[in-house]
């Protein structure tokens, strides 16, 4: 796993400033650890990062380290053992510990408009051309894979219909529609910007085909819940002001992406990122998790084998620390 961390700088920030004024800040001592994992860094990093670049955290008390896993299953088996206070994902990726009685919470959906698309090469001119061909996806059950699998059957035709396939990385199942080794692939938006070049057309886009499957929200255990309440609240806080002020400040929030992500200069992801994410309002600053989308999102999972026993998804739900949140930040 890979490490992002701008605590330091905040922390030292903080110290300096309360030795020269003498109050007004907080001393790194005064800061509550907190380690928040995600999955590896992308087009989308300034509503991840932005709680704690934008100094929201600190702000709460709270000197975060933002963990970077290669993939969401391993950051999951983190959490449940304690190595870290916080996790966001694709529900897909923690829904399926949880049927399994983890001991998992949803708190709050930061970004539950799915941003994915379906990739496809020059040959392929419908979705209908795509019979009896190759489908790059990721694991079987994964995000990749189920979203491929709606977003098909949206479109009239049956998994049965095609062959699916590990094709890698998100990265790497674009470049493999490039190059010819699959007919098409499911990968994140934001390589939109690259297909036409490239020769590949996007045959679907999550947010129109799969509305009702939920992209990211954020998770925490029920131990944490119950040691770390209040520095879980404020947390929360953080977060629905660091989301609001990148919704607020594009160009900032843009320059974020571009600087986390390891970007070039002449990159146009963040910004289509960005502004595909105000296009579909994809984030929610006000962390709310749709309770359809969440059992809809859950049932699908279990429809096609990816999660066991039909169950009642509320029952993976703690809303109380996100009322606690709101209630907060409408005192100020």
């Amino acid at each position: 796993m890979r490490r992002f961390s701008a605590s330091f700088n905040i922390a030292g920030i903080a110290l300096m400033t309360a030795m020269l004024c003498g109050h007004g800040a907080l001393a790194a001592a005064d800061l509550s650890p907190w380690k928040h994992g995600i999955v590896e860094a992308k087009g989308d990093s300034a509503f991840l990062f932005m709680p704690l670049h934008g100094g929201f955290t600190e702000k709460r008390g709270l000197d975060v380290e933002m963990v970077q896993f290669a993939s969401g299953s391993t950051a999951t088996r983190a959490l449940v053992a304690g190595a870290l206070d916080s996790f966001e994902s694709s529900p897909v990726v923690v829904m399926a510990a949880m049927h399994l009685g983890a001991p998992i919470k949803v708190i709050g959906c930061h970004y539950p408009v799915m941003t994915y698309s379906l990739y496809a090469g020059p040959d392929i001119n419908s979705v209908e051309d795509l019979r009896g061909k190759n489908i790059g996806v990721s694991t079987p059950g994964a995000l990749p894979d189920l979203f491929a699998r709606e977003a098909l059957s949206a479109a009239g035709l049956s998994a049965d219909d095609f062959t699916f396939g590990n094709a890698g990385s998100s990265s790497n199942r674009f470049l493999a529609v490039a190059a010819g080794v699959v007919a098409a692939a499911a990968s994140s938006s934001e390589f939109e910007v690259e297909a036409e070049p490239r020769g590949i057309k996007v045959l679907i886009r999550a947010a129109e085909a799969t509305p009702n499957l939920l992209r990211s929200c954020i998770f925490v255990t029920s131990a944490t819940i119950t040691s770390r309440r209040a520095e879980l609240v404020r947390y929360l806080a953080a977060a629905m002001e660091g989301y609001q002020h990148a919704l607020d400040h594009r160009d900032e929030a843009v320059a974020l992406a571009r600087e986390v992500a390891g970007l070039a200069a002449n990159s146009a992801i963040p910004e289509f990122i960005y502004d595909e994410a105000v296009r579909y309002s994809a984030v929610t600053p006000d962390l709310e998790i749709p309770a359809e989308m969440w059992q809809w999102t859950d049932d699908m999972m279990v429809r096609h084998g990816a999660a066991q026993g039909q169950m009642d998804a509320s029952e993976f739900v703690d809303d109380s620390l996100r009322q606690e949140a709101l209630r907060l930040l409408a005192q100020e």
